[in-house]
């Protein structure tokens, strides 16, 4: 077996097993957007054609920061994936030639950018002579390249980048100086030193335990964070160009940020596992998992009220509000029925909805 051949066959095996991780999730997620997913593919291909060509270079510039943020939370979960983290060291062995092994690196991302490919035919389909008239979007599509890249060996250098690239979008700048900005600070991005966070509590408590938490697994926040505001982002265009379909679709960013933060709870749970019989030994386990709920339910309400100001939530984003408590419970006493909970509540809501 050539080294080509066994990264093809390792990048299968890990996706299939990725697969089988995201099946709970891919259920959750169906159960309410089977009815939207065309929509949601749709509203993508109007996104890019945002980007294209809008009324406003500054909308254009704004699509493109969500759709290169996107991309990232995208991208990072097929990271371990596409770099086959798990047997990482053991390329070495097989191939000397460092330079096959970041092509081979470069040709999965490729092969996995779902978002580059929606670009890709777009771009196809608008015509070499369309094209050459949106310069723009082909630097955006460049840049999708360059940040994926860039995403694989200096993640960080992307973080500091859509940080700095929201900053400018305060800024008066073409699209084509967006993206020049965009790309140069990238570079720059990439040779500063790796920032790591780090917290040293002089006394342990219950929730200096979950500031811990918070800064050892930040990544399970963050992605949660963008994931919710990428929501809240992708139905304000929605509404902005459709008044009247807006109260459809508030309903959805709350369950959404409702579905990922309960998620926490699972995580939250195995975590606190691992420190049971010292907190037991203290008398306080009870306490600890109080601030669990605490913390999640602190995390959601900050999601759902960044909505509520937004887009103005309407009587029955009050309802899934109380409905916290609940998948929080099952989120960390059944972790396997969260999917059926989650569920039958979104379900329940848009069906009183459609009634009233």
């Amino acid at each position: 077996m050539t080294y080509l051949q066994y990264r093809i066959t390792a990048y299968r095996y890990a996706l299939k097993t990725l697969f089988k991780q995201l099946n709970q999730f891919a259920l959750m997620i169906s159960t309410l957007f089977y009815i939207f997913l065309p929509g949601l593919i749709a509203a993508m291909f109007f996104g890019l054609g945002k980007i294209v060509q809008s009324d406003s270079e500054h909308t254009s510039s704004q699509v493109m920061w969500g759709c290169l943020l996107l991309q990232t939370l995208l991208l990072n979960v097929l990271k371990p994936v596409i770099l086959d983290d798990a047997h990482r060291m053991f390329h070495h062995s097989l191939i000397k030639n460092k330079s096959t092994i970041i092509t081979a690196d470069i040709a999965q991302l490729l092969i996995s950018h779902v978002l580059l490919w929606m670009s890709i035919v777009l771009a196809l389909a608008m015509g070499f002579d369309k094209l050459m008239k949106a310069p723009h979007f082909v630097g955006f599509v460049l840049t999708q390249v360059s940040m994926g890249v860039t995403l694989l060996y200096r993640p960080q250098a992307v973080v500091l980048t859509l940080i700095t690239a929201f900053v400018l979008l305060s800024m008066t700048l073409s699209n084509l100086a967006y993206l020049a900005w965009f790309n140069a600070v990238m570079l720059m991005s990439c040779f500063v030193k790796p920032i790591r966070l780090s917290y040293s509590p002089t006394q342990l408590t219950v929730w200096s335990f979950w500031i811990l938490y918070c800064v050892h697994y930040s990544w399970s926040l963050i992605w949660r964070v963008s994931a919710s505001l990428l929501v809240i982002w992708a139905v304000a265009i929605i509404g902005a160009e459709r008044p009247e379909l807006l109260h459809w679709y508030t309903p959805m960013v709350a369950l959404f940020a409702l579905l990922i933060w309960a998620s926490l709870g699972i995580k939250t749970t195995q975590y606190i596992s691992e420190h049971r019989l010292f907190w037991v030994s203290l008398k306080q386990f009870g306490t600890l998992k109080k601030a669990q709920h605490v913390l999640i339910f602190v995390w959601y309400f900050l999601s759902w009220l960044t909505g509520a100001i937004l887009l103005g939530m309407d009587g029955f984003s009050l309802v899934i509000l109380a409905q916290v408590p609940v998948l929080q419970w099952c989120a960390t006493n059944i972790p396997q029925r969260l999917a059926v909970c989650w569920g039958s509540l979104a379900v329940t809501t848009y069906l009183a909805k459609a009634l009233m």
